[in-house]
């Protein structure tokens, strides 16, 4: 690359991830499906966290996130923040092809997790979301963070969600 390309792609790139769509987010296929039968393999009672959440806690979680995409979400970032940091962010996580985000950090106005839920009820709901969602044929609501997406850009988004909460989980 000559010097005048570089200069123009080190001061174009910015803006292209702030003020563009959120194309990355569709350029990598993310099997969802494929990863819903990892979680089905999953023994539930032999699993444990070494996060701040137990198991049940980061179940519940991705399930409600999976959820809020089909239903809504019960509180939004503003639309600022989802066209510049949620864009950036998607676009980010999906060229990585990994996220990274707080592991503790609930959905802006969603329901407290239930400590006590068994491990086994949570994964149910949410394989029961997933499966819900990948069979889901109506309009998808806009995420908290990142905005209208498409249903493939949801793939990635819930993809890269699950595979990070799955890093505090473990076979005892």
């Amino acid at each position: 690359m000559n010097r005048r390309k570089f200069l123009i792609w080190t001061l174009a790139a910015p803006l292209t991830l702030t003020f563009g769509v959120k194309t990355v987010a569709m350029a990598r296929h993310y099997p969802l499906d494929e990863l819903l039968m990892q979680l089905k393999r999953l023994p539930a009672d032999k699993l444990t966290s070494h996060g701040a959440w137990n198991v049940s806690s980061i179940l519940q979680h991705l399930a409600q996130s999976i959820r809020y995409s089909r239903l809504g979400y019960p509180q939004a970032k503003s639309a600022l923040f989802q066209h510049t940091a949620g864009n950036v962010a998607l676009n980010l996580f999906s060229a990585a092809g990994s996220m990274t985000h707080p592991l503790d950090e609930p959905i802006p106005g969603a329901p407290l997790l239930v400590n006590h839920l068994p491990a086994d009820v949570a994964m149910a709901e949410v394989v029961s979301e997933i499966e819900q969602f990948i069979a889901w044929q109506g309009d998808l609501a806009p995420h908290f963070a990142y905005g209208n997406l498409t249903k493939a850009q949801y793939y990635s988004a819930h993809y890269l969600h699950i595979q990070n909460h799955l890093t505090d989980i473990k076979l005892k």
